[in-house]
């Protein structure tokens, strides 16, 4: 947008936001490549610089470094700590991180990628994207409930790209410990 003097305005916070949820998405992809195996409060605790560094070579400034590394460290601690996101995370007889494929979208090609993809024991398969979405007001459940509803046409695609196998989708919530099927 613009602001009244007609200069253009960058919401430096949205694009904090956007770089905590590549950081979170690519620390959540190592702790399932790692299948939770060696991840605790005191590995996450000692990553604290290095998600710095991280956030800082995305272009955070140093003045948001502090409070954009802290929210990507409680991303990681609440992963850790909830059941959902260990289900997640953990290990499954097959699963993939950063899954990549290419499917044909009203004849043109679009690449897709998902954040976990895996099998439970039971032959059930799921598409999970992590939401890095924050929500600091009342009604936690419907801000849950509306984020699913924005991105069940996206979970539903990837669902579609994988013939065959009939995927049941979701959406976890870091920062919320929040979860929603799709």
């Amino acid at each position: 947008g613009r602001d009244d003097t007609g200069q253009i305005e960058f919401s430096w916070a949205g694009e904090t936001a956007r770089h905590v949820g590549t950081v979170v998405h690519r620390w959540l992809q190592r702790i399932a490549e790692d299948e939770l195996q060696g991840w605790d409060g005191k590995r996450l605790a000692g990553l604290r610089a290095a998600v710095r560094d991280d956030l800082a070579r995305r272009g955070v400034s140093a003045p948001e470094l502090g409070q954009a590394g802290e929210r990507v460290l409680a991303a990681l601690r609440n992963s850790l700590a909830d059941e959902k996101g260990r289900w997640v995370l953990g290990p499954h007889p097959r699963s993939f991180t950063e899954k990549r494929i290419c499917v044909l979208v009203n004849g043109a090609l679009r690449r897709l990628v998902m954040d976990r993809v895996f099998e439970e024991p039971s032959g059930a398969c799921w598409i999970v994207d992590y939401k890095t979405s924050a929500h600091e007001g009342a009604d936690r459940e419907a801000f849950l409930d509306r984020e699913r509803d924005r991105y069940a046409p996206q979970l539903a695609l990837y669902a579609s790209a994988m013939a065959g196998s009939k995927p049941r989708t979701g959406l976890y919530f870091p920062l919320l410990r929040g979860w929603r099927e799709c």
